[in-house]
């Protein structure tokens, strides 16, 4: 895993220095009473690490947590704990990150040194694990020693998220509990449970030197590939929803690009509550189809009509929940969080919403995000019965609502959140510059909630 370099601050430089000097510290440790080796079986194994570390390294995938990455680099790097000595293993996973970062994504140079620095602690800490519970570095020979194959492991894993997401946390201004958990939440015992692969990659080493490393490496890169394809796939989707969502939205110029803010909102407000990563995915999705049933046609006069609502109409325009849940749920890979959200997404926190009436916690967490998203960027944007409000009126008006309308703990996040009011400035400025605003009254709040 590799830290994003998108914000740098004097914290984060005296961290990533602090990193930097203590794998100096790491190295030169483990540089004492070296003895060089100059076998063939020492300087194959240096080599075909190297190759398979870099290779794993080129093909990383993205994370979506800043510009994180992450590969199965992991593998030969711990491969080379079991083969090597520990300043030749640190040395890999340093020259590694040093030569790719470098050369094939041309990162800065904070990136590049604490990317090459974290990676040599991290395999300094496992191979003095792996040592201590009685495992044996060679390129001859292997034994199986199984608490020090976890250990390693384990220590490995534990270095390298901590180290990781401490940085992200510093350069997004993100909690570290937070970072650790969408980053690594889902991963961390799947790589605990993989330490075999690198086991075995060593014990084919020492069995069949170079074939032996081949017969592990080409099934490992073929299930990269298969990886690899099923995010291009899962990206193609999701491409495929933004742009029906925008051929939907396109029929209305008051709510063009209303989804996609509200997705956003919705992101940040997920991301800031603490939300696990896969949770917060689930509920950005949701929001970008929170009104997709708007495009049944007996809705299409009910959102172009300038004065009130009659009683029948209201009731009327108060089943678009269901009905875009409904659509969602044509979709099997939607069907269960995605889909509740929608259906629940105009639930009042007090239970005086729709379709259902459910309150407080009943509501799932993505219905209660989507609802003060979809109020957010229906205040702060132009519509056919007011204009746009600023930004601290919007706040006033939300904190009026807490605990009728919104989740209590949301509004907080509103109120203090600084990417919030970034992104309603942004949207703001947006909305300006594409439609001058030609409206001749202004709604209130009480209006507000019936129509968004």
């Amino acid at each position: 895993m590799q830290v994003p370099a998108v914000r740098e601050n004097g914290l984060l430089r005296f961290y990533v220095s602090a990193v930097a000097a203590g794998a100096a510290v790491a190295l030169a440790a483990g540089g004492v009473a070296l003895e060089w080796d100059t076998s063939a079986s020492f300087l194959n194994a240096l080599i075909a690490i190297l190759a398979l570390a870099v290779a794993a390294q080129v093909t990383s995938v993205r994370v979506n947590v800043g510009t994180a990455t992450m590969s199965i680099a992991f593998i030969p790097f711990l491969a080379g704990v079991f083969l090597l000595e520990p300043i030749w293993a640190m040395s890999l996973g340093g020259v590694t990150f040093l030569a790719v970062e470098t050369f094939v994504n041309r990162k800065p140079w904070i990136k590049v040194i604490f990317n090459a620095s974290k990676e040599i602690l991290a395999l300094g800490i496992a191979a003095t694990v792996y040592h201590a519970l009685g495992g044996h570095s060679s390129t001859t020979t292997f034994t199986v020693v199984p608490e020090a194959i976890v250990g390693s492991a384990v220590a490995y894993t534990a270095a390298n998220s901590i180290a990781v997401s401490y940085a992200v946390a510093l350069s997004e201004g993100m909690r570290f509990g937070q970072v650790w958990s969408r980053i690594y939440g889902g991963t961390v015992l799947s790589d605990i449970f993989a330490s075999p692969i690198p086991a075995l990659l060593a014990y084919l080493y020492t069995w069949r030197q170079l074939a032996g490393v081949a017969l592990v490496a080409m099934p490992l890169f073929v299930v990269r590939h298969i990886y690899i394809m099923n995010r291009r796939l899962e990206q193609s989707n999701r491409d495929l929803l933004g742009l029906m969502v925008k051929n939907i939205e396109a029929r209305d110029p008051y709510t063009s690009g209303h989804s996609q803010r509200v997705a956003e909102y919705a992101r940040i407000l997920a991301k800031e509550a603490g939300v696990s990563f896969r949770d917060m995915e689930q509920i950005v999705t949701a929001a970008l189809l929170h009104d997709v049933g708007k495009t049944y046609s007996e809705y299409a006069t009910l959102l172009h009509k300038g004065g009130k609502l009659t009683a029948e109409e209201r009731t009327l325009l108060q089943s678009h929940p269901v009905r875009s849940a409904e659509l969602v749920n044509t979709i099997s890979s939607l069907r269960g969080p995605v889909e509740r959200a929608v259906r629940h997404h105009h639930e009042n926190y007090d239970g005086t919403g729709y379709p259902d009436g459910l309150a407080g916690e009943d509501i799932p967490v993505g219905a209660r995000i989507i609802m003060i998203a979809d109020t957010l960027d229906a205040m702060t944007t132009d519509r056919p019965y007011r204009e746009a409000l600023p930004f601290d009126r919007v706040v006033d008006e939300i904190r009026k609502y807490s605990g009728t309308q919104f989740d209590p703990r949301l509004v907080e996040i509103v109120v203090r959140s600084t990417a919030i009011r970034r992104l309603v400035a942004a949207a703001s400025q947006a909305a300006r510059d594409a439609v001058p605003p030609s409206f001749s009254r202004i709604g209130t709040m009480g209006s507000e909630r019936a129509a968004v």
